[in-house]
């Protein structure tokens, strides 16, 4: 018995129009397939490396509350890029919510990027050093 891999994340989103277009138009990431469950629809987003994000529409049921950066859980989602700065610039042209300016970590030896996707999700763009 062992671990073998990291699969997909879960995003729950308040606006699923929206959610596609940031991920897809603005990240460059593929719609694998969407999936219409009886409560909800969830659509598969195929990342470079073959990981993927699944995005829940609950057809505007979805709970919104805020998450403080310290509280036990959940922080944010980090997806490796080539560019943290031209992923800044970019995200700035598009009005995207930026939680943490780039950043150089050298004590981890990245280079990052905090940013809100349209419904408030933490994500981070990491840079290797």
């Amino acid at each position: 018995m062992e671990v073998q891999g990291f699969n997909h994340i879960g995003i729950n989103v308040k606006d699923m129009d929206a959610s596609l277009a940031f991920y897809t138009t603005l990240l460059g990431l593929e719609v694998q397939k969407t999936v219409r469950m009886e409560d909800c629809t969830i659509t598969y987003l195929l990342l470079p490396n073959g990981n993927r994000i699944e995005l829940f529409d609950y057809y505007g049921n979805n709970k919104c509350a805020a998450i403080e950066e310290s509280q036990v859980g959940y922080r944010h989602i980090a997806i490796e890029v080539d560019s943290v700065d031209e992923y800044h610039e970019l995200l700035n042209e598009n009005g995207t919510p930026i939680v943490l300016q780039p950043t150089d970590l050298p004590q981890l030896g990245v280079r990052v990027l905090l940013f809100e996707d349209p419904g408030g999700t933490v994500l981070e763009f990491c840079q290797t050093l």
